[in-house]
């Protein structure tokens, strides 16, 4: 009804209070409330010139506004607001006569969108929106706005800084000053109009709060000498620091809010864009992917949430998520990072600190300057780091957080399910290489340390923790950034590695496909050699370690291996191998040592014995040729023959 009445040009008047009740003069109306009555101006047509005028009545489905707090329903009031115009290009002294939406659109595209879409977004708001509405009424606390307004004559008057009103104060000047521009401090003042010589006073209203918010970049820098706001005392000063680098928020709302805003108020004041960069992010619901609200149950207050998750679990979570898609924020999401992130970082940190503890080992005499790495896995997963590293600094660089994240994630993950699982041997107190012990003690070391540097920026607490024990420095938010070494970037293997993890992925899906433990070894394997070829015979002995598998067939014999009754294949994301799981006798007796070998694990671990602890067995009859494999993996002395498998602490 209002757009209809605007575009038919008819009057606007207000005909309800505030209270949504009709004004005295609205005849039969009067008296009645809008929202508790809406039957009434149907009521009204149908009885008026019986009807005439009313051509039909229907209940439709539609958008409805309330308060966002109580829920209360609201009704449409017309009043008197204030407003700036966004298409009066007469009344605008610009070049080329553009009006303030074209040039606000023009500022917009000078400013880098993190995610993209946001510049359509915006364009889309700027082309679209009305004039800016800037007034609030009933209001006591907020911007003061500087209009004062004729009600004799209409004109009305804008005031733009201190010393202009205090030239055009006609009263009230000694009681304001010294104090804010707030009320009631600024309504003491009263000037003269300037057409009529009336005296008038400030309107009564405030500032729409993103008015208020719009002005961040020239009411928050002040001038280090004179204490005054440098936009207006320090020009140069204040161009040092605009425009800012880079602001964040959350889009939905925004386009319409504080982005747009800034860029009103700095297109205005100096025709150019307030901020480089805005990263905007998707909104955080609650685990039930509603909004969080309190009487939903689905809030959680922050006290809360740090105090039962933890503030580096929770860091982890906002910088890992995706910033376009929206968050589902509680504690099993919580539960769900604390275990995919910070406890396989921890076991890894663990797993360091005991064998270094057992093998006495010591950073300080030690060099990690050399690139000369005998071992493949230590020389993959330094390659690993280093790219890491060139990864994590270039996308903080372009304030991308969450891939920096993920990658430390990724990366993390790596560690621990590949190096750390493949390197498990070579640190254990039965490794009889001190040199590739020592080597991967380092190694890890290293990781670890150049790890805590890299996360800290991110969680602040864990890293720490883990910094400040393996290097007794005071703090890790005090140390370098760690710098990428190119020449220890091996992309070649690291593809190679990732071809061999696939292989791994294949072979252990036919194991558990053909129901054939991993610790039951096989005879060979063959791999296919596609576009995707595995080359470095290190990596392959990696394959066949991860597999339990004696050999690889050579070429020139695979066609007829493949050909074997006993031979499957997999192939997964175009990596296939092909296993013989033919188990003849001697390969079964040998799966049979291993699980041996793990049941006296198990009941070490039952028993309390440390890793060094040597222990006595009895175990049931076994070819005795096994004994000094079981007496190495299980740190044994004495073996002797017996009905059940036991364990004996010395």
């Amino acid at each position: 009804d209002f757009d209809l009445g605007k575009r038919e040009d008819l009057p606007i008047i207000s005909v309800i209070t505030d209270n949504a009740t009709y004004m005295d003069s609205m005849g039969e109306f009067s008296g009645k409330n809008a929202k508790k009555h809406p039957e009434i101006i149907i009521d009204y047509l149908r009885n008026y010139c019986q009807g005439e005028y009313l051509l039909k009545t229907m209940y439709f489905k539609h958008r409805y506004p309330s308060c966002w707090r109580c829920k209360t329903e609201l009704v449409w009031k017309v009043t008197h607001e204030w407003y700036i115009a966004m298409d009066r290009k007469e009344k605008l002294k610009v070049k080329e006569g553009k009006t303030l939406r074209q040039q606000m659109v023009k500022t917009a595209k000078m400013i880098r969108w993190m995610p993209e879409f946001g510049l359509d977004r915006e364009l889309d708001w700027l082309k679209n929106m009305n004039d800016w509405l800037i007034s609030k009424k009933n209001r006591y606390w907020g911007l003061a706005l500087p209009i004062y307004e004729c009600n004799k004559c209409g004109n009305f008057e804008v005031i733009g800084s201190f010393e202009e009103l205090k030239n055009h104060a006609v009263s009230g000047w000694e009681k304001f000053e010294g104090n804010s521009p707030h009320k009631p401090f600024i309504d003491e003042v009263m000037i003269k109009c300037s057409k009529c010589k009336e005296k008038i006073r400030r309107i009564d209203d405030v500032g729409n709060v993103w008015l208020d918010a719009g002005s961040v970049p020239f009411s928050t820098y002040i001038d280090p000498k004179t204490k005054e706001l440098s936009y207006t005392s320090d020009k140069e000063y204040w161009r040092e620091w605009f425009p800012a680098d880079f602001i964040t928020e959350s889009f939905p709302g925004q386009f319409k809010n504080w982005f747009y805003s800034m860029i009103a108020m700095s297109t205005v004041l100096e025709k150019r864009n307030p901020y480089n960069t805005v990263l905007g992010y998707a909104s955080m619901l609650g685990e039930d992917g509603r909004p969080m609200h309190k009487s939903w149950g689905n809030a959680i207050e922050f006290n809360e949430g740090a105090d039962k998750i933890g503030v580096d679990v929770m860091r982890w979570i906002f910088v890992t998520q995706d910033p376009e898609q929206n968050i589902h924020f509680g504690f099993r999401k919580a539960d769900e990072t604390r275990r995919k992130f910070h406890l396989i970082l921890w076991n890894v940190y663990n797993f360091f600190v005991t064998y270094a503890n057992l093998a006495k080992w010591d950073s300080k005499n030690t060099s990690r300057s050399n690139n000369n790495y005998s071992n493949i896995l230590d020389k993959w997963i330094i390659s690993l780091l280093n790219q890491l590293i060139g990864i994590v600094e270039k996308s903080l660089n372009d304030f991308d957080s969450f891939t920096a994240a993920a990658s430390i994630e990724s990366f993390v993950i790596d560690l621990s399910q590949w190096y750390i699982r493949r390197s498990r041997d070579r640190v254990s107190i039965r490794a009889d290489n001190q040199t590739d012990k020592d080597q991967c003690l380092e190694v890890i070391y290293e990781i670890l340390v150049t790890l805590s540097k890299l996360l800290a920026p991110f969680i602040p607490y864990l890293p720490e923790e883990i910094f400040t024990s393996l290097t007794g420095e005071k703090s890790v938010h005090l140390a370098k950034w760690p710098i990428t070494d190119d020449n220890k970037i091996d992309t070649s293997l690291m593809k190679q590695m990732v071809f061999a993890r696939k292989l791994v992925e294949s072979g252990h899906s036919l194991r558990k496909e053909y129901k054939i433990k991993t610790r039951q070894p096989l005879s060979s394997a063959w791999h296919s050699e596609t576009s995707n070829k595995l080359e470095n015979e290190k990596v392959l002995d990696l394959v066949l370690q991860e597999l339990n598998v004696h050999k690889w067939i050579v070429k020139k014999d695979s066609n007829k291996f493949i050909k074997k009754p006993s031979v499957v294949s997999k192939n997964i994301d175009g990596f296939e191998i092909f296993l013989d799981i033919n188990i003849d006798k001697d390969l079964l007796e040998e799966g049979q040592v291993r699980d041996i070998i793990r049941q006296i694990q198990i009941k070490r671990k039952e028993l309390g014995c440390d890793l060094a602890e040597k222990i006595d067995l009895v175990i049931p009859k076994l070819n005795n040729k096994y004994f000094n494999l079981i007496q190495r993996e299980t740190i044994a002395g004495q073996i002797i023959q017996g009905e059940e498998l036991k364990v004996i602490r010395k």
